[in-house]
């Protein structure tokens, strides 16, 4: 009997003598686990013109955790790890017109994973998880998911094969509902990846990437339709070196993306995407480097169709200690249904550092010279979902110049749903750029990613060129102080044709210092800051900017009670359209301090103020948290408050949270 379980152990042990200690049917190796306590009390208040609104959250969850690992007869033959454990939850909902919900009872996580022969060549496993983490989706409120994840991966490595393969299978569907935030979302997801290696030469990796998301996610107070996307990438990426001391750098690049949308009973037109990138790079000598690379990309989606090419190539050559010379070439070709572009340019520079009596000097000048041809078939070219960021009130510039003023539609990244202009965000222009702005009633998230389509207008049929140059001064001593000056200037020239919008003339001056000192006058503190100067004078937007950022930090302990710091910033952008001018500024007061029985403690004060003519801003944060950890034990607790005001909307924002938790 001992002889046949040797046997069957032998299957997935690593090579060498069988121990009979590690053969058993079934063997627990270890457990793990832990048991928190958690409540949170989460409560806003929205004022609008359109009314008052008034949402609040509060939870109590107990939970414990326990985490097995044991194996089946051998370690390297089936190992498993099973846990989970209950939830008892108590939370209640109450919004502005008297709603009340409320929802108790026990919920449950589980995981399990079993993993075949883990340490041969050769191996796989299954996975399965449900889990109801409670997920904060959206200011004012929380929610507990139901989130199921279950799936298989596999592999075949190099003493197998001398092409390694990995692949993975996963399907996920996350739900949960809150005050205002509905989630559903199924993934299927497959990754099949392979890669070979040439010993010192270098390697490739070879992937496949299908996958499909099924959503009827989205804010509560906009209507919401299903969505259906699908996408297959196939990649190979290549990264060689070679040569005397693998001098020679060489990568390539291939790559083929699909994709499809269905939106409700519609759709949108497929995308295809296919990029080619060939990039080299040569240390030719001590002084000597040499680059080129080579970018081809096809992208088609409806009746976007564009064809792109780029090749670039440049020396930079180091004749003395502190001097960098350095020459490029450039040359691109675009063709669209709607469009071509025919670039070329060349340019150069030369940077110069030495030390000098007090600190180091640094001097740089470069020059580009460029001509453009392009050929419009139409005025107008679109963008169909460029991704976006919107977070806080910070406006976000979008990818193109000269946007068609009423183009814009801005929806959520899974396309569910389509958020209007003025109730959340706002668009403004500045110069040649639009800009997004997020709106504090609104319905985007704080930091979430949309998708903006647009139209832009292409500038008629035309040929320029412009000559660029640019100094820039600096010097520094040791790490306490710098000073710089930058010069940039950008005259285009009409050569054929008509131009639908001028050409943009650009000259700027910068200039600023910065300053970092520490001193000791019985505390051991530092002051710093920065003070800068900005003069653009443009064809189409000049501007004069004046930026100011003040700082003081202590470096220990203030008579054993904690270390502090306070900043201050503050500028101005003055446009030739006073209506685009923006003045923010801020004032941070950081508390923190280790000293008291071994409490973590954290305190902060946030003011900040964006007097902007079109969109004046104002947002005053406020938080306390303590951290307590002990052994195995650890208690933490926070309190944070905010106040937003925006163009007429205003909304608080209360915040408690408690965590004990125990390890075992």
């Amino acid at each position: 009997m001992r002889r046949s379980i040797c046997l069957l152990a032998m299957l997935g042990a690593a090579a060498g003598p069988c121990r009979a200690e590690e053969i058993a049917p079934f063997r627990v190796t270890g457990v793990e686990g832990n048991a928190t306590l958690r409540y949170v009390q989460d409560g806003q208040d929205t004022k609008q013109r359109t009314g008052d609104t008034h949402q609040s959250q509060s939870g109590l969850r107990n939970e414990i955790s326990v985490m097995t690992h044991s194996y089946v007869y051998h370690p390297n033959l089936l190992s498993l790890d099973v846990g989970g454990g209950p939830i008892l939850h108590n939370e209640s909902v109450s919004t502005a017109t008297g709603e009340r919900a409320s929802a108790r009872g026990a919920l449950y996580n589980f995981s399990a994973r079993a993993t075949v022969l883990r340490d041969k060549p050769y191996r796989g496993g299954l996975f399965y998880e449900h889990l109801n983490p409670t997920v904060s989706v959206s200011p004012g409120q929380t929610l507990t998911q139901e989130n199921t994840r279950y799936g298989a991966d596999f592999s075949l490595l190099e003493a197998v094969t001398p092409i390694p393969l990995r692949a993975n299978y996963t399907h996920s569907h996350n739900a949960g509902r809150g005050v205002d935030r509905l989630v559903d979302d199924r993934i299927d997801q497959f990754n099949l990846g392979a890669s070979r290696s040439y010993g010192n030469l270098g390697s490739t990796q070879v992937q496949y990437v299908a996958s499909r998301q099924d959503s009827i996610s989205g804010a509560a107070g906009l209507p919401i339709q299903t969505s259906s996307a699908g996408s297959q990438t196939v990649s190979a990426d290549t990264r060689l070196q070679f040569g005397p001391d693998r001098k020679y750098d060489v990568g390539n690049l291939v790559s083929l993306d699909t994709q499809s949308y269905r939106l409700g009973n519609g759709s949108l037109p497929g995308l295809r995407d296919m990029r080619f990138l060939l990039d080299g790079r040569a240390r030719n000598s001590a002084d000597l480097d040499s680059h080129a690379n080579y970018n081809y990309n096809r992208h088609t989606q409806g009746v976007l169709d564009s064809t792109s090419q780029a090749a670039s190539g440049g020396l930079t050559y180091r004749p003395l200690a502190g001097l960098s010379t350095s020459v490029n070439g450039q040359g691109n070709d675009t063709a669209t249904r709607q469009f071509t572009v025919r670039g070329r340019g060349v340019d150069a520079a030369v940077n110069y550092e030495r030390a000098v009596p007090l600190g180091v000097a640094q001097a740089g000048y470069a020059v580009r010279y460029n001509e453009t041809t392009q050929q419009a078939v139409v005025a107008q070219s679109s963008v169909i979902g460029e991704r976006v960021a919107l977070s806080g009130t910070s406006y976000v510039t979008l990818g193109n110049a000269h946007i068609v003023a009423g183009s814009i539609v801005v929806n959520n990244a899974s396309r569910t749903q389509t958020y209007v202009e003025g109730i959340d965000y706002s668009v403004s222009v500045v110069g040649t750029e639009m800009r997004l702005q997020r709106l504090i009633g609104g319905h985007i998230l704080d930091g979430e990613q949309v998708l903006a389509d647009y139209a832009w207008s292409t500038g008629g049929t035309y040929a320029s060129s412009e000559q660029t140059q640019s100094l820039n001064l600096s010097w520094s001593v040791s790490r306490y102080f710098n000073a710089f000056f930058r010069r940039t200037q950008s005259t285009p020239h009409l050569l054929t044709g008509t131009s639908t919008f001028p050409l943009n003339t650009v000259n700027s001056r910068t200039a600023g210092i910065r300053a970092d000192v520490p001193l000791n006058t019985g505390i051991a503190f530092t002051l710093g800051g920065s003070v800068e100067v900005e003069n653009r004078n443009e064809t189409i937007a000049s501007s004069r900017r004046q930026a100011v950022d003040v700082y003081g930090q202590t470096d220990e302990p203030v008579f054993g009670l904690g270390q502090f710091r306070l900043t201050a910033r503050r500028s101005r952008t003055e446009y030739d359209n006073a209506l685009q001018n923006v003045s923010p500024q801020s004032y941070d007061l950081r508390y923190w301090s280790r000293e008291w029985f071994g409490i973590d403690l954290t305190a902060a004060v946030t003011y900040e103020r964006e007097n902007s003519s079109v969109m004046p801003h104002l947002r005053l944060d406020k938080s306390i948290g303590a951290q307590w950890h002990r052994r195995k034990f650890s208690l933490s607790t926070s309190l944070v408050q905010t106040h937003e005001v925006q163009s007429g909307n205003e909304r608080n924002r209360t915040v408690f949270q408690f965590l004990a938790r125990r390890d075992f």
